[in-house]
């Protein structure tokens, strides 16, 4: 059950990340299936010089002549036109009131028409769902030429599209224009909508390197996979917001929801790079994304299960994305403040998105532009910069991939080998004689002082024990732990030489040293330093800690020898296995002094930075 808890966990500590991402991509797809199956079609538009001429005033207040350039707000209550529509010339001249069996086509950007044309009553565009995006509504105009028609303008929005009348009356045209339209109208989103197609390829190649780069396990691939994200949706929005695209549907609430969901995803895509790219602020960030994330999907959810609008939802996104662009801002403040020289200016290219996004926001509620104008701009000049950095990125990763793959071969060698000596360790360390000795010391005690020789029994036993565990034991051990093994190890040789002498002095035993350590350098000052003395002899170990090591120190008072011969490891292979497997697992190292007719010291080092 611990098991199942642990590895539940670790999933959902590397993979939630993962499924939060594809559930808002899943919720934004849920929400375009929605719009396309519920909403209206478009009709095609045309254009044509027709000028409105006549006065307007909004909701009940006064009346207001309609000046040619001049700012009529739309998001201040329901705005009426009353006048007449004129043809004109190529030239700007009047020719005429416009009446006839061609229709007059509306740019219609998130507003609905109700057209009022003396008998022939009032006619609408009142499909509530056709408002939640931009289109052309056609009206017909049959009423005599001196008669005024009027046209009442209903905005269901309260910001985003304070210029739709400005926009509506500059661009009124006759449906039978259709060239004309196709000419000057659609070609001029046609580069915009081109460079948005080449995003959307861009992303698919950087998606795709993603999954290469997962496949072969290099690290930090999930990095790719946003920035393909980014780009992608940052390329649905470059074509969607081109003027007269209709890539999937005529339905404007679909090509609405496409263009709010793209950039609603950019910048969520967005701010997980600029998460990514932080230090110490990283777990304020990651919180802000998060709650980003919740909002994200409450608004992608809302139209589906209410009758608000996903273009209403806008305003409280905006809001949302503006507070965690500036905790992410502030976090970016406090990297740079930190950071070396290095990485300033990735924190520095992080600001502009946020910046920009900022510009756009007043921008479209001050009725200066539309939509994330500047932010189409700074990626452009980012997405340049990053590719290049992606494609240096690769190449590098790729190789450290391989090299931790010789890494992870050169590992298995390693350990092969350390298994190899530790069972050499531990064959060495039960020598048939010491056994013999023993079991010899244990008969006569039987005899003489059975209860001394049920204490050896026990000692036996615990050396045994701690000498066979090591072949199951491939982690270093507490030296608590192994000056356990010590004491059962000296208490069996205090039978048999009860003249020697062991002292112990542990100031430090909190550390971790490889099993069967001391206990065979103290086995070897026995054999070779005080059993060669005519009496008796010492042996003293001591733990001790510097400021950048562990240490232990193994000093006796035996006849000593020369080192130099310890340079044929052949002869030696006890202390060769311990320098290997201190190397190995904790970094150490192994230093022998030795005076004859003094005495030899031998100490162990373990760098402190091995325990982390």
């Amino acid at each position: 059950m611990l098991d199942f808890k642990n590895k539940f966990q670790k999933i959902t500590k590397s993979q939630m990340r993962v499924v939060g991402v594809l559930f808002l991509v899943l919720l934004a797809v849920g929400l375009l299936w929605f719009n396309n199956s519920n909403s209206a079609q478009a009709e095609a538009a045309m254009i044509a010089e027709v000028y409105f001429d006549g006065d307007y005033r909004i909701a009940d207040g006064e009346w207001q002549p309609i000046v040619k350039g001049e700012h009529i707000p739309a998001t201040k209550g329901d705005v009426t036109l009353r006048g007449n529509l004129h043809i004109l010339t190529p030239d700007g001249e009047y020719v005429g009131v416009f009446r006839g069996d061609l229709p007059i086509m509306f740019y219609a950007d998130h507003i609905n028409l109700t057209v009022y044309d003396g008998e022939n009553g009032p006619s609408a565009n009142d499909i509530e769902n056709s408002l939640c995006g931009e289109g052309w509504t056609a009206h017909y105009f049959m009423s005599p030429e001196d008669q005024e028609i009027e046209v009442v303008i209903h905005n269901p929005h309260k910001f985003g599209n304070e210029t739709a009348i400005d926009e509506m009356l500059s661009r009124l045209v006759i449906q039978d224009e259709l060239r004309l339209y196709e000419k000057n109208v659609l070609s001029s989103g046609e580069m915009q909508k081109n460079i948005g197609l080449l995003f959307i390829i861009a992303s698919g190649m950087l998606l795709g390197i993603a999954l290469f780069s997962t496949l072969i396990h290099i690290k930090n691939s999930q990095i790719i996979w946003v920035f393909g994200g980014v780009v992608l949706f940052a390329g649905l929005y470059f074509s969607y917001g081109a003027t007269g695209v209709f890539l999937w549907s005529d339905s404007i609430a679909l090509n609405t929801t496409i263009l709010g969901a793209s950039m609603m995803l950019y910048m969520f895509f967005l701010t997980m790079i600029i998460v990514y790219t932080l230090g110490a602020t990283r777990r304020l960030g990651s919180l802000a994304v998060i709650l980003l994330g919740v909002v994200n999907a409450v608004c992608l959810c809302l139209p589906m299960v209410s009758d608000v609008f996903f273009y209403d939802t806008w305003l409280w996104w905006s809001v949302v994305q503006i507070v965690v662009n500036i905790v992410l801002a502030v976090c970016l403040i406090k990297e740079l403040r930190c950071m070396c020289e290095k990485n300033r200016w990735i924190y520095i290219g992080a600001f502009l998105p946020l910046v920009a996004f900022a510009g756009d926001i007043i921008g479209t509620w001050l009725g200066i532009w539309k939509g994330g104008l500047i932010s189409q701009y700074v990626f452009i000049a980012l997405f340049v910069v990053a590719m290049i950095m992606v494609l240096k990125f690769i190449p590098q990763n790729i190789n450290a991939a391989a090299k931790a793959k010789e890494l992870e071969l050169e590992k298995i060698t390693l350990n092969a080998q350390l298994t190899e000596s530790r069972v050499s360790t531990m064959m060495s360390q039960i020598r048939p004689h010491f056994i013999y000795n023993t079991l010899g010391s244990i008969e006569q005690l039987c005899k003489l002082d059975p209860p001394k020789a049920g204490d050896l029994v026990h000692n036996f036993a615990k050396y045994l024990r701690g000498n066979f565990g090591e072949l199951d034991n491939p982690k270093p051990i507490l030296m608590s732990q192994e000056m356990d093994h010590v004491h059962h190890y000296i208490s069996i040789e205090n039978v048999r030489f009860p003249d020697m002498t062991f002292t112990f002095e542990m100031n430090s035993e909190d550390f971790h040293i490889p099993a069967l350590t001391v206990q065979p350098i103290v086995e070897n000052a026995i054999k070779h330093g005080l059993m060669k003395l005519p009496k008796g002899g010492t042996i003293h170990v001591v733990s001790y800690e510097t400021d950048a090591n562990y240490c232990v120190l193994v000093v006796d008072d035996g006849v000593g020898f020369d080192t130099n011969a310890l340079l044929d490891e052949r002869k030696h292979v006890g202390l060769r296995n311990i320098r290997e497997r201190l190397k190995v697992m904790v970094n150490g190292t192994l230093e022998i002094e030795s005076t004859i007719g003094v005495g030899t010291k031998v100490l162990i080092k373990i760098p402190k930075e091995a325990r982390k």
